[in-house]
């Protein structure tokens, strides 16, 4: 990363599923979500895809993909990845894919995306727990 300069995160995202085109490099995001109901505290949410995209950056940019709880600060998962500039007018689209994310308790939980320890954007995913008939979703 360029001295003192960082990529803009223009979105994060979470769904279901992404499908990308290989010969186009577009993505076709399937049910996306901001919530995740669940039956039971703790538990494991089994597979879920997160894109940022991201501009302005230069060359090969390490990232940081954290999930965190927002009332404790805890840190449930991290992933590692990276994100590649030709130019910075690119806009570079990182998806990782999150499996068996352990979550012991309700409430606000923040994904966060970071380059060189600096936060370049966040977004947040609710946790609640689901009675009876509710349906438990993702």
């Amino acid at each position: 990363m360029a001295q003192g300069h960082r990529p803009l995160c223009l979105a994060i995202i979470i769904c279901n599923e992404v499908i990308e085109d290989k010969r186009t490099n577009n993505k076709t995001l399937v049910s996306l979500f901001s919530r995740i109901g669940t039956k039971a505290i703790p538990c494991v949410h089994p597979r879920m895809f997160v894109m940022a995209s991201l501009t302005d950056g230069h060359g090969t940019v390490p990232l940081i993909f954290r999930i965190v709880h927002l009332a404790t600060q805890e840190h449930v998962l991290e992933l590692r990845a990276e994100a590649t500039f030709g130019s910075p007018m690119d806009v570079s689209d990182v998806v990782l894919e999150f499996r068996n994310l352990p979550l012991k308790k309700e409430g606000s939980y923040a994904v966060e995306v970071l380059a060189d320890g600096e936060l370049l954007g966040m977004r947040r995913l609710f946790v609640e727990l689901v009675k009876g008939e509710e349906k438990a979703n993702g």
